[in-house]
């Protein structure tokens, strides 16, 4: 529930009605009746999501739900230098920008 986005701060996914976003933020109060921080993070929560614009940035910043895999960054990995080979050849390599080890 304290999370950074305003859907985990109300406990919803992304995409959520303004029903259910009206809904958990009474749910919300009413668990929070004596944290005043809690309220108030719920209020901006609530409020930002009922902005268009500022329920655009609440989706970009909440994460996906899921776990990648554990070998997935390296696969992703793998496959960002390849397009990046396609996309800009005369870029060098992020690798060799590592620091030199002694």
């Amino acid at each position: 529930m304290f999370g950074d986005s305003a859907y985990e701060v109300l406990g919803l996914e992304v995409g959520a009605s303004r029903a259910d976003v009206q809904a958990a933020y009474n749910r919300g109060l009413k668990a929070a009746q004596r944290d005043r921080e809690l309220r108030d993070r719920l209020s901006l929560a609530r409020n930002a999501l009922s902005r268009p614009r500022e329920r655009q940035v609440a989706e970009l910043l909440t994460p996906l739900p899921g776990a990648l895999p554990s070998n997935a960054s390296s696969e992703l990995l793998a496959e960002a230098r390849r397009h990046m080979s396609h996309v800009a050849p005369l870029m060098p390599d992020p690798a060799s920008f590592a620091p030199p080890t002694d």
